[in-house]
Protein backbone atom coordinates (compact mmCIF):
# COMPACT_ATOMS: atom_id res chain seq x y z
CA UNK A 1 0.00 0.00 0.00
CA UNK A 2 2.83 2.39 0.85
CA UNK A 3 4.45 1.66 -2.50
CA UNK A 4 1.21 2.43 -4.36
CA UNK A 5 0.82 5.68 -2.42
CA UNK A 6 4.46 6.61 -3.23
CA UNK A 7 3.89 6.02 -6.94
CA UNK A 8 0.71 8.10 -6.83
CA UNK A 9 2.53 10.92 -5.01
CA UNK A 10 5.37 10.85 -7.56
CA UNK A 11 2.90 11.13 -10.45
CA UNK A 12 1.14 14.08 -8.78
CA UNK A 13 4.47 15.83 -8.18
CA UNK A 14 5.60 15.35 -11.79
CA UNK A 15 2.38 16.83 -13.17
CA UNK A 16 2.44 19.66 -10.61
CA UNK A 17 5.96 20.66 -11.61
CA UNK A 18 5.00 20.64 -15.30
CA UNK A 19 1.90 22.75 -14.63
CA UNK A 20 3.90 25.27 -12.60
CA UNK A 21 6.62 25.46 -15.26
CA UNK A 22 4.04 26.29 -17.93
CA UNK A 23 2.61 29.30 -16.12
CA UNK A 24 5.13 32.07 -15.56
CA UNK A 25 3.85 35.62 -15.53
CA UNK A 26 5.90 38.25 -17.36
CA UNK A 27 5.34 41.73 -15.90
CA UNK A 28 6.36 44.89 -17.74
CA UNK A 29 6.36 47.80 -15.29
CA UNK A 30 7.21 50.19 -18.11
CA UNK A 31 4.46 48.76 -20.31
CA UNK A 32 2.06 48.50 -17.36
CA UNK A 33 0.93 44.99 -18.36
CA UNK A 34 1.42 41.34 -17.55
CA UNK A 35 0.96 38.15 -19.55
CA UNK A 36 1.51 34.45 -18.83
CA UNK A 37 4.56 33.07 -20.62
CA UNK A 38 7.51 30.83 -19.96
CA UNK A 39 10.32 33.28 -20.71
CA UNK A 40 11.28 36.90 -21.24
CA UNK A 41 10.27 38.34 -24.62
CA UNK A 42 12.65 40.04 -27.04
CA UNK A 43 12.32 43.77 -27.66
CA UNK A 44 12.16 45.03 -31.26
CA UNK A 45 14.13 48.27 -30.95
CA UNK A 46 13.44 49.37 -34.54
CA UNK A 47 9.66 49.10 -34.42
CA UNK A 48 7.23 51.88 -35.30
CA UNK A 49 6.18 51.81 -31.63
CA UNK A 50 9.72 52.56 -30.43
CA UNK A 51 9.88 55.61 -32.69
CA UNK A 52 6.80 56.88 -30.82
CA UNK A 53 8.25 56.15 -27.40
CA UNK A 54 6.52 52.79 -27.06
CA UNK A 55 7.76 49.23 -27.33
CA UNK A 56 7.19 46.06 -29.28
CA UNK A 57 7.96 42.75 -27.56
CA UNK A 58 7.78 39.33 -29.20
CA UNK A 59 8.44 35.72 -28.30
CA UNK A 60 8.09 32.26 -29.77
CA UNK A 61 7.10 28.97 -28.25
CA UNK A 62 6.99 25.53 -29.83
CA UNK A 63 3.33 26.21 -30.56
CA UNK A 64 3.04 29.85 -31.59
CA UNK A 65 4.54 33.32 -32.01
CA UNK A 66 3.28 36.17 -29.85
CA UNK A 67 3.66 39.94 -29.82
CA UNK A 68 2.67 42.74 -27.44
CA UNK A 69 3.21 46.37 -28.38
CA UNK A 70 2.21 49.67 -26.87
CA UNK A 71 2.51 53.36 -27.62
CA UNK A 72 1.23 56.44 -25.85
CA UNK A 73 -0.85 59.25 -27.28
CA UNK A 74 -0.81 61.91 -24.59
CA UNK A 75 -3.57 63.80 -26.40
CA UNK A 76 -5.95 60.82 -26.20
CA UNK A 77 -9.41 61.51 -24.83
CA UNK A 78 -11.68 58.91 -23.25
CA UNK A 79 -14.56 59.72 -25.58
CA UNK A 80 -12.40 58.82 -28.61
CA UNK A 81 -10.95 55.56 -27.22
CA UNK A 82 -13.35 53.32 -29.12
CA UNK A 83 -12.64 55.21 -32.35
CA UNK A 84 -8.90 54.74 -31.76
CA UNK A 85 -9.11 50.94 -31.45
CA UNK A 86 -11.44 50.74 -34.46
CA UNK A 87 -9.07 52.87 -36.54
CA UNK A 88 -6.17 50.61 -35.52
CA UNK A 89 -8.19 47.51 -36.45
CA UNK A 90 -9.13 49.06 -39.81
CA UNK A 91 -5.46 49.82 -40.51
CA UNK A 92 -4.46 46.26 -39.63
CA UNK A 93 -7.16 44.75 -41.85
CA UNK A 94 -6.06 47.01 -44.71
CA UNK A 95 -2.48 45.81 -44.32
CA UNK A 96 -3.00 42.02 -44.18
CA UNK A 97 -2.02 40.11 -47.33
CA UNK A 98 -4.71 39.50 -49.93
CA UNK A 99 -4.13 35.77 -49.45
CA UNK A 100 -5.42 36.04 -45.86
CA UNK A 101 -9.10 36.01 -44.93
CA UNK A 102 -10.66 37.94 -42.06
CA UNK A 103 -12.69 35.34 -40.16
CA UNK A 104 -14.14 37.63 -37.51
CA UNK A 105 -14.02 41.07 -35.99
CA UNK A 106 -15.64 41.83 -32.67
CA UNK A 107 -15.67 44.44 -29.96
CA UNK A 108 -14.03 43.31 -26.73
CA UNK A 109 -12.79 45.07 -23.63
CA UNK A 110 -10.31 44.90 -20.81
CA UNK A 111 -11.15 46.25 -17.37
CA UNK A 112 -13.84 48.51 -18.83
CA UNK A 113 -11.61 49.88 -21.60
CA UNK A 114 -12.58 49.34 -25.27
CA UNK A 115 -10.93 46.86 -27.57
CA UNK A 116 -11.29 45.10 -30.90
CA UNK A 117 -10.31 41.54 -31.83
CA UNK A 118 -9.61 40.44 -35.41
CA UNK A 119 -9.18 36.78 -36.30
CA UNK A 120 -7.68 36.04 -39.71
CA UNK A 121 -6.49 32.91 -41.52
CA UNK A 122 -3.51 32.83 -43.79
CA UNK A 123 -3.58 30.70 -46.94
CA UNK A 124 -0.73 28.58 -45.54
CA UNK A 125 -2.91 27.42 -42.61
CA UNK A 126 -1.88 29.90 -39.94
CA UNK A 127 -4.39 31.60 -37.65
CA UNK A 128 -3.69 35.15 -36.48
CA UNK A 129 -5.54 36.78 -33.57
CA UNK A 130 -4.89 40.50 -33.14
CA UNK A 131 -6.35 42.53 -30.29
CA UNK A 132 -6.24 46.31 -29.79
CA UNK A 133 -7.03 48.02 -26.48
CA UNK A 134 -7.06 51.72 -25.62
CA UNK A 135 -6.26 52.14 -21.91
CA UNK A 136 -6.04 55.75 -20.83
CA UNK A 137 -3.55 57.31 -23.25
CA UNK A 138 -1.92 54.00 -24.20
CA UNK A 139 -2.79 51.87 -27.23
CA UNK A 140 -1.93 48.17 -26.79
CA UNK A 141 -1.77 45.52 -29.48
CA UNK A 142 -1.51 41.82 -28.68
CA UNK A 143 -1.08 39.23 -31.40
CA UNK A 144 -0.66 35.48 -31.76
CA UNK A 145 0.19 33.43 -34.86
CA UNK A 146 -0.02 29.64 -34.95
CA UNK A 147 -0.97 26.67 -37.12
CA UNK A 148 -4.76 26.48 -37.18
CA UNK A 149 -6.30 23.70 -35.13
CA UNK A 150 -3.14 22.95 -33.15
CA UNK A 151 -3.03 24.20 -29.58
CA UNK A 152 -5.81 26.75 -30.19
CA UNK A 153 -6.88 26.63 -26.55
CA UNK A 154 -3.35 27.20 -25.18
CA UNK A 155 -2.70 30.14 -27.49
CA UNK A 156 -6.00 31.84 -26.68
CA UNK A 157 -5.41 31.22 -22.96
CA UNK A 158 -2.08 33.07 -23.26
CA UNK A 159 -3.75 36.01 -25.03
CA UNK A 160 -6.55 36.02 -22.46
CA UNK A 161 -3.98 36.26 -19.65
CA UNK A 162 -3.00 39.77 -20.82
CA UNK A 163 -3.72 42.29 -18.05
CA UNK A 164 -3.13 46.03 -17.85
CA UNK A 165 -2.29 48.25 -14.91
CA UNK A 166 -3.56 51.83 -14.98
CA UNK A 167 -1.49 54.66 -13.52
CA UNK A 168 -3.49 57.77 -14.36
CA UNK A 169 -7.08 58.52 -15.40
CA UNK A 170 -7.88 59.72 -18.91
CA UNK A 171 -8.47 63.39 -19.62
Amino acid sequence: MLRLFSIFLLIVLVFSVQACAQSKVYVSSEGRFSIDLNFTPTEDRNSAESKLGGKKLWWRTERASFMVSFADNLDAKKEFAESAVNASADGYIGAIPKSAKVVSRKNIGIDGYPGVEIVSRESDGYTVVTRYFMVDTRLYCTMALWTAGRNDHDVIRTLDSFKVYVQSPMK
